[in-house]
């Protein structure tokens, strides 16, 4: 953003190069913004299976053992 200000001080002749930053880090910012919401959603679906574990609806289960372990 620094070029965009540094543009910006160019005046209007820079208009066409700052649009092209601005979009390029929209890009970005929504790129980064659904990485956001996928592991929201992916916090959201543990903490179910969690609650279901707790609630004695759900057997628990861990992909990162080797056996499948009650307490």
């Amino acid at each position: 953003m620094k070029e965009y200000t540094k543009l910006c001080l160019g005046g209007t002749s820079t208009i066409s190069q700052r649009k092209a930053i601005l979009a390029e880090r929209k890009i970005q910012l929504q790129e980064n913004i659904a990485s956001l919401i996928a592991s929201v959603e992916y916090i959201d679906k543990k903490q179910e299976f969690y609650d279901e574990v707790l609630e004695g609806k759900r057997e628990y289960f861990s992909n990162l053992l080797q056996c499948q372990c009650v307490d």
